[in-house]
């Protein structure tokens, strides 16, 4: 099957990391490819071929697999906060635990961010792709509406506790995921799950405290 092909399938069928099952969903437009990645995702296809062609992977095999040991690196190394990660893992530990230092981010994201083993987070995307930015020219409507509904449908026969969903430019798509309509940084509940829209993580201005904030809010909601 020639490459295209493998892309094609995976533009279409692959969503992230993690478990449809957890508690924890965080959801963004679509995957940024590493400095040495080229644009053509040859090394991502080859990498979800290789485990398996999964609607859903474990985080650490898959960049595993793709030759990028940053996220996951063992003792004595530390490993490095990845940056769209770092602020979500944030929201998500003060929602839960309140204060949480880098290390603790650090120990979080190696061990249980988008993990299957053990893992309690989903973390997906709208697109099946990745690119070094929202500039570079990609088909990201291709099979948008298809996926839009099957996280929807997985969230309804799931129902997570919460769910996150990053980048203002698709507030459309998030309120057809949630089934309702959505204010920016106001968590929302639909049903038994909480959803929260807000912005990307790498949006200007926002700070450490801004996503701390918003996990106080997550926890004031799931406990009101």
């Amino acid at each position: 099957m020639e490459n295209g092909t493998l892309e094609h399938d995976m533009a279409r069928r692959f969503f992230g990391y993690g478990r449809w099952d957890a508690l924890y969903w965080f959801i963004g437009p679509e995957q940024g490819n590493g400095p040495g990645e080229t644009a053509d995702n040859a090394a991502r296809v080859n990498a979800w071929v290789k485990l398996g062609k999964p609607d859903l992977c474990d985080c650490k095999e898959f960049h595993d697999a793709i030759g990028e040991e940053r996220w996951h690196r063992e003792p004595p190394k530390r490993p490095k906060l990845q940056p769209t990660w770092r602020p979500l893992m944030l929201l998500h530990w003060t929602a839960l635990y309140e204060g949480a230092g880098r290390d603790d981010l650090r120990t979080y994201q190696r061990d249980r961010w988008g993990r299957l083993p053990g893992g309690e987070t989903c973390v997906i995307e709208l697109c099946g792709l990745a690119a070094k930015g929202f500039a570079t020219p990609m088909d990201r409507e291709r099979f948008r509406q298809e996926r839009v509904e099957i996280i929807r449908q997985k969230i309804d026969g799931h129902r997570p506790r919460v769910v996150v969903m990053y980048g203002k430019s698709e507030k459309m798509h998030w309120e057809e995921i949630a089934g309702c309509a959505l204010t920016l940084d106001q968590p929302h509940r639909a049903g038994s799950t909480l959803f929260l829209f807000t912005t990307h993580t790498n949006t200007r201005g926002r700070r450490n405290s801004d996503w701390e904030r918003l996990g106080k809010r997550l926890r004031e909601y799931e406990t009101s």
